[in-house]
Parts: structure tokens; sequence; C-alpha cells
């Protein structure tokens, strides 16, 4: 019962509350039959030592071989009734812990695509594959295998213990009388494994994301000669790591012998108990046989108890962390509404910016406008806040003063699904999936999108010939972030991405920096005639050559307009564009 990939919304407040309870409620169907076959099993597996019993005490007897016949084939009609009751609670709690697993880490997904960049930019990414891999499989342990053998262990002691007095009351007294203190040691344990299982995972999620960072990283570590520093470091989470699981492991070995223990001294306390009964013939040999076989069967509950109590506390600790996800909220508004069918025109009004939990503004009091297909440059030296006026433009935060208007209404009433439909961003930091060139051009575009199409806009920008040289052309696999490709060619299959898009306004951030200057003229000119078409264009640039064919350019200095206007004003007035004719050459 996968997610209904049509739901939008946060996690409901009750899985985020009573993660058990919610999923008990969510699939009771599979979780009812599991706990069914495993009550059935458990009162056929208790009536066997009943028909040991009988059986002993009918051959003590000298009853007829007919009698015993009986006897061994109503043992063999339960034994294949067990097989079937345990094929059926296996199958009802694999699919319950099954179905519970794939909806809590679509859920948690769901969330994470939810949340804007200032999460992100707070939390590592080893640290969310972490949860999304090892927490979400531990709390699945928990309601599966931690459930089930807590669960199996209540059931027998149900099922045993009625029958234990059937047989002899005062053995059942005398033998468990260790059980009542079983819920108070579960009760003085439970914490101490919450929290150190808690601590096992966040020292965990550590490890992972520093494996992640520098795996990741592993051309800059190699580059600098940083192997040692990295290994290091690594030893030092992965010691933090072992001490956790040190921690952990040693409640849980000290919690399981003291359970198990009850039960053998319950054994120890039944055999002097028994020793008058049976010198005394008030019990048979067939009832001692039989006792003795049930006070064994409470070895089991005892240690499952144990067993289940830790990993259901492993899982309520792992299941911490995917709350503290579930809780974050997107810090923008997203509940606009407004239609946006086409574009009109784009206005920064008085916009000033600052990335939370900092007092320095990224920008400061910006203010441009940009009528339906006009093309707009923008450039600036480094952390002048070109990027980040970017990120206010595709609404990956919202100003912290002034409005954005676009099509004359704030940015903010229209939905991010419409936004992002008119507006395609081809980022500065380009990202290629491990896939083939055409599913990369066509990322998103679905199945319908084949190599012709993915040719087509290679073509454009001047990559199609550098395609067909590769082992499998336009299914050749470009491995992850692109690692078999320059960073030239990189460029240029992303921004056939944001060609194939085909939204009405493109937006470029500096992703012609890499390509030659041959190269940059034919991908002018497809540019150009994108915007003789009708589409709107910002490029974002460092180099002349790439903004002079824009209709206006705007050039910040330390998060402010230095200047803003037609080219030729611009070229005359900025101080910054005059330096950089004087670095580059007259720009062309």
């Amino acid at each position: 019962m996968p997610l209904d990939m049509a739901e939008t919304n946060s996690p409901p407040e009750s899985l985020i509350r009573r993660p058990f309870r919610y999923y008990m409620r969510t699939y009771p169907r599979p979780l009812i039959a599991g706990m069914g076959f495993l009550l059935l099993t458990n009162i056929l597996d208790g009536l066997w030592p009943l028909l040991l019993k009988e059986g002993i005490d009918r051959i003590t007897a000298h009853v007829s071989m007919n009698e015993i016949g009986r006897t061994a084939l109503t043992f063999f009609a339960i034994m294949g009734s067990l097989s079937i009751s345990r094929y059926g609670w296996r199958m009802g709690f694999g699919r319950f812990h099954t179905y519970t697993a794939e909806h809590l880490r679509l859920k948690a997904f769901r969330h994470l695509t939810r949340l804007t960049p200032s999460f992100f930019m707070r939390k590592p990414v080893g640290e969310l594959m972490s949860l999304l891999t090892n927490d979400i499989q531990t709390f699945r342990n928990a309601i599966g295998s931690g459930l089930l053998v807590f669960t199996d262990g209540i059931l027998i002691l149900l099922v045993v213990v009625p029958i234990m007095l059937s047989l002899n009351v005062a053995w059942t007294l005398k033998a468990l009388a260790f059980l009542p203190l079983v819920p108070l040691l579960i009760w003085l344990v439970m914490k101490k494994i919450h929290i150190a299982s808690k601590n096992q995972q966040d020292a965990f999620a550590r490890v992972t994301a520093h494996s992640q960072e520098s795996v990741a990283g592993i051309r800059i570590v190699k580059g600098f000669a940083l192997e040692e520093t990295r290994l290091e470091h690594f030893n030092q989470e992965s010691r933090s790591f072992e001490q956790a699981c040190n921690r952990s492991a040693k409640i849980d070995s000290l919690f399981h012998p003291v359970m198990e223990f009850g039960v053998t001294a319950g054994t120890v306390v039944f055999l002097f108990a028994a020793r008058e009964d049976m010198l005394s013939g008030a019990a048979s040999i067939g009832t001692f046989v039989a006792f003795h076989r049930y006070i064994m069967k409470t070895v089991w509950p005892m240690t499952a108890l144990g067993m289940g109590l830790s990993q259901l506390q492993k899982g309520f600790g792992a299941f911490d962390r995917i709350r503290e996800l579930f809780r974050e909220s997107p810090d923008l508004d997203l509940g606009g509404t407004a239609p946006l069918s086409h574009f009109e025109s784009l206005e920064f009004r008085r916009v000033s910016f600052r990335y939370p939990g900092t007092q320095q503004w990224a920008l400061k009091d910006i203010s441009f406008r940009l009528e339906k297909g006009e093309s707009l440059g923008i450039s600036g030296a480094v952390g002048s806040g070109k990027t980040t006026l970017l990120a206010l433009l595709t609404r990956q935060f919202d100003p912290t003063e002034g409005e954005i208007l676009f099509n004359g209404r704030p940015l903010r009433d229209y939905s991010l699904s419409d936004l992002r439909q008119t507006l395609t961003l081809v980022p500065q930091d380009v990202f290629l999936f491990s896939d083939t060139v055409t599913w990369n051009v066509g990322f998103g575009q679905g199945e319908q999108f084949d190599d012709a199409s993915a040719e087509e806009a290679a073509k454009r920008v001047d990559i199609h010939d550098e395609v067909t040289k590769l082992p499998m052309s336009y299914q050749s696999m470009v491995g992850e972030k692109g690692v078999t490709l320059s960073g030239g060619q990189k460029q240029r299959l992303a921004l056939a991405r944001g060609v194939v898009m085909d939204s009405e306004v493109l937006v470029l951030d500096d992703v012609l920096s890499a390509v030659d200057t041959k190269t940059e003229r034919r991908i002018d000119e497809m540019l150009r005639t994108l915007r003789e078409a009708g589409r709107t264009q910002i490029l974002v640039a460092h180099r002349l050559s790439t903004l002079m064919s824009c209709d206006s350019l705007l050039i910040l200095a330390d998060g402010k307009v230095e200047c803003f206007g037609s080219r030729e004003d611009v070229r005359k007035r900025s101080l910054f564009v005059q330096s950089l004719q004087e670095i580059q050459g007259e720009a062309r």
C-alpha cells in the first residue's frame, strides 16, 4: 500500500506524536491478521506439551497402541496447523512493517522536498541520508520484529500461564514467583535504552555525514594532501559512534540475562516443589514433564520482552530524529493561489535581504524593472549578491524588505509550481545525475523525451558533436555529478536542459564561464534567437562579451546597485565595467 503520490500535505500530527498508534490504525488489516495468526500459533504450540503429557500417561498406564496412535495423529495435525499459522503471522507482520517503512520513507522524502534552502544550509547531506536510510530502517525493525517478539512474549504468557495453573496451581505460583519483577525491570531500563539508542543514531549520522562529505570532495582532499587530516577526523567520529554502540550494547547485555535469570530461578524452585508431589504420587510423570516444558516455554517470553523492548525503544529513539525533521516547516508562505499562465513584467522594488541567522545585508535597496521579451545582464565582483538576487527571483527565499512584483503582483501570490514553470533557472553550480545524457537533458520531461529531442537541444547549445563521440552517444552514462564530462560540457548540458523547459523567462547564472569564446558566440546566437521569439532572459556573467547583447545591464557592488541602464549607458558610467574592459579588452 504505497503512499498516495497525489498527497501534498505535511505529515499529520497523529503520525508525529504517536507513530506506532498511527500505523496500527493506517494498516490494520495486515497487523490484525498477523496478530491473529500469532495468537493461533501460540495456542497450538501450547497444546503439544499437554499431548505429550497424555501420551506419557497413556504409555505408563499400558493403554493400547490405538490410543497412543490417536495421540500421535493429533500431534501431527497440530504440527501441520502450526506450519500454516506461522506462515500467516510472518506474512501479516511482514506486510505491516514493509508498508509502514515505505510510507514513512516517502513521507520523509516528500517533506524534505517541501523545505526551503535555509533548512539545507543548516543540515549536512550525510545526516539527512542517515535519516532516510538508517533511522527509518531502525524504526522499521522496531515496528516489525520488535513489535512481533514483544507481542509474542506477552501472548505466550497469556497462553502458557493458564495451562500451568490448570496443571498445578502451587507449582505455578512458586515457579513464576519472579514474574512480577519483570514490569519493574522494564520500567527501570526503558528510558536508558531510549536515550542510548538516540545517542547511537546521532553518532551514526555524524559518521555518515563525514563519509559523504569526504567522498564527494575526494578530489579536493587529494589535491591538498589532506588524507591524513580527514582520516583523523573520521577516526574521532567513528570512535564516538563506537562508544555510543558500546553503551547501548551494555544495557542490552545486562537486561537480557536478568530477564532469563528469573526463569532459571523458577525452574530450580519448581524442582523442589514437585519433589514431594512426585514421591507421594499426587502428580504423574506426564504432568511433571509437561509442566517442565511449560516452564521452558517461559524462557522465550522473558527473552522476547527484553529483545522487543530494546528494539521498540531504539525505534522510538530513531523516530525522535525523524520527528525533528517533520517539525521543520518551510520558512516561506506557500499558500499562493493567483493564476500564472504567462509573463508580462518583473520588478524589484527596493528589495533588501539578509540570510537567516545573519545581520549582514546580502542585498540592499535593489530596484529595477524588466518587460516581456527584454534581456537583462547582471554582473559584479565576487560576493556582490548576483546569485542571491536570483535566489530571491526564483523564490528560494523571500525578501527581508521591499517587494518583488511578477506581472504587477507580489511574487508570493503565486504558487511555486506555477512560478517555476514560467521561469527556468540554470544555476551556477551545475548538477548532473548519474544517468544518460538524454535523461539529464530531459530532466522532468517524462518518458516521451527521447534521443532525438535531446539531440535537438544539444545542437542548440553546441555540444552535439561532443556527445556523439561518447561511447554510447546520447545513451552514455555521465557518472555522478557528470564526473565523466569537462566543466564546459557540463555547463552546456545544463543549458540544454534549461532550453528544453521552454519557459517564458530563462535565467542563466554564469553558465558560460567554462566555454571558449567561439562556443560562447554560437550559444549567444541561440539566445538571441530565443529573445526574438519573445523569450525574456536574465544573464549573470563576468565576461562582458556574454553581457553585451543584453538590452540592459545591472551592476552590483557589495549588495547594492552600482549602475543600471542600457548597455551603452552602463559602459560609460560603471567603474566596474570599465575595469573589466581594461582586463578583458573591449567587448564586441
